[in-house]
C-alpha cells in the first residue's frame, strides 16, 4: 500500500512539475505528510530525493521545445548549489509558523502580479544588472530549498517572467534547469539526517519520471498567456493555503 500511495504522489508531483513547473515539494510535501503519514522534516528529504526525476526530465522536455536558457539557469544554479545545503542546516532544529506565513505572503503576491503583468507595466531588470539579479534569484532559491524544501518552482518563474519578462514557458523551463545544483546540495544533508524514506522512491521516481514528461508536452502545447493565467491561478490557491491552513508545517 505504501509503494501505491508513493506512486500516486508521484504522478501528481510530476505532471505538477512538468505541467506548472511545481511539485518538486509544493505538491509532494503536503501528500507525503497527508497520505504517506511523514514527518515534515521526513517529507522534506523524500520530496528532494525525488524531486530530481521530475526536474531532470522536466528539464528535458522544455529544453527540446527550445524553451530553457542555460546562460539563465547556470546563473542562478550556482548560488543554490551552496545556499541550499547551508540553509538546510541552519534550519535544522527550526521551525515556525511565521516562515510559512512569509512563505505563502510572497507566492500570493508573485501570483497576483503575473495575473496583471500586462496591466501593470512592471519595469524590466536592465540588462546591465540582468547577471547580479539573476545570482540573487539563485540565492533566494536556496534559501527556499533548504528551508521549506520547495525546489523553487513557486519562486523561480514567477521572478524569472516578471523580472526579465520571460515568456511562461521559458520562465518554466529554466526554473527546472536551476532547480538541480539545489535541489542536490538539499538532499545530500537531509540524507546525512536521515530524512529520506527510501521505501517510498521507487514509487514516487517512477511516478513523477513519466507524469513530468507528459506535463511537460501539455504546457508546450498552450498559448503563453493561457499557461501564465493557469500557473498564477495554482499558485494563488498554494499561497493562501499556506497563509490560512495552521495545519501546514513546513520542514525548515
Amino acid at each position: 500500500m505504501k509503494r501505491l500511495k508513493g506512486l500516486a504522489i508521484g504522478v501528481i508531483a510530476g505532471f505538477g512539475g512538468g505541467f506548472i513547473s511545481l511539485g518538486g515539494g509544493t505538491l509532494a510535501i503536503p501528500l507525503l505528510m497527508g497520505w504517506a503519514k511523514l514527518t515534515p522534516f521526513q517529507a522534506r528529504g523524500t520530496a528532494l530525493a525525488t524531486a530530481l526525476f521530475s526536474a531532470a526530465m522536466g528539464t528535458w522536455v522544455y529544453s527540446e521545445g527550445k524553451q530553457v536558457d542555460w546562460t539563465t539557469v547556470w546563473l542562478i544554479a550556482l548560488p543554490a548549489l551552496f545556499v541550499a545545503p547551508l540553509t538546510a542546516f541552519l534550519t535544522e532544529r527550526f521551525r515556525s509558523g511565521w516562515l510559512r506565513r512569509i512563505f505563502g505572503l510572497v507566492i500570493v503576491s508573485g501570483a497576483v502580479m503575473l495575473l496583471l503583468r500586462d496591466e501593470l507595466s512592471l519595469s524590466l531588470v536592465r540588462d546591465s544588472f540582468r547577471i547580479p539579479y539573476l545570482l540573487g534569484v539563485g540565492v533566494v532559491e536556496g534559501l527556499v530549498t533548504g528551508s521549506v524544501g520547495v525546489s523553487g518552482g513557486p519562486i523561480l518563474a514567477p521572478l524569472l517572467a516578471l523580472g526579465l519578462g520571460m515568456p511562461q514557458q521559458l520562465a518554466q523551463g529554466c526554473s527546472l534547469g536551476a532547480r538541480i545544483p539545489a535541489v542536490v546540495g538539499g538532499l545530500a544533508e537531509n540524507i546525512r539526517h536521515r530524512h529520506v524514506c527510501w521505501p517510498l522512491i521507487p514509487g514516487l521516481a517512477a511516478g513523477r519520471f513519466c507524469a513530468s514528461w507528459l506535463g511537460g508536452r501539455a504546457a508546450l502545447a498552450l498559448p503563453e498567456q493561457h499557461l501564465r493565467q493557469i500557473f498564477s491561478l495554482f499558485l494563488l490557491v498554494l499561497g493562501l493555503y499556506y497563509l490560512f491552513n495552521r495545519k501546514v508545517s513546513t520542514a525548515g
